[in-house]
């Protein structure tokens, strides 16, 4: 009875039930997203928050888990010095013959693994991004969709994401970033490029 007669009075008040559809309408907004271009870094395709479209293989480790784990535990490197580093060690093992010829390195940020891949059908720089909290991440990646700048933001993560691993970082960035959007301190955005440099980011909309 008590959800029966609550119906009721929303039914009554014009203001309540523009209220739940207006509600409703904003929950069911969907994020556009774009397929991504991946940058290259000394030379190699970064597959990094994102997934080749065209199909590949597997060829082996791009490095061993005590390198990722090292680099993982630096503090004192940027990201991009990281994927540097990542890049090197890995052609240093295809010098080595420990990894045979590949065309690009795929970095599972939640494993901490980076896998060395080849192409079937030659090179390609397309890639599907991953989401986080419903939000299209672009790491080391552009949107190929034409987009609007809604935002710039500077690098905002939670203190106890400071220490620990980059997905912790993105993940607290992008719940900030979200709870910015919530209260209207930035305007409505469909994604967002993050600068590895600094891990500053930059919210779009497309167009």
């Amino acid at each position: 009875m008590r959800v029966l007669t609550i119906k009721f009075k929303i039914m009554r008040n014009p203001f309540l039930v523009l209220l739940v559809i207006v509600t409703s309408l904003v929950n069911a907004q969907q994020r556009k997203v774009s397929l991504a271009t991946v940058d290259k870094v000394e030379g190699i395709p970064m597959f990094l928050f994102s997934e080749p479209v065209e199909e590949y293989e597997i060829v082996g480790k791009a490095v061993t888990g005590g390198h990722i784990l090292k680099l993982t535990l630096d503090e004192t490197s940027t990201i991009d010095d990281k994927a540097k580093q990542l890049v090197e060690k890995a052609l240093k093992r295809k010098e080595d013959g420990k990894v045979p010829e590949f065309d690009a390195i795929i970095v599972d940020v939640f494993k901490e693994k980076a896998k060395a891949i080849k192409f079937k059908n030659g090179v390609s720089l397309k890639a599907k991004v991953e989401k986080e909290n419903g939000v299209p991440v672009y790491f080391y990646s552009k949107p190929i969709k034409d987009y609007e700048i809604v935002a710039l933001l500077p690098r905002d993560y939670s203190l106890y994401a400071a220490n620990n691993l980059l997905y912790d970082k993105i993940k607290s960035s992008v719940n900030r970033i979200l709870k910015k959007e919530e209260s209207g301190e930035v305007g409505h955005f469909d994604a967002v490029i993050f600068d590895p440099e600094d891990l500053s980011t930059t919210l779009v909309k497309f167009k």
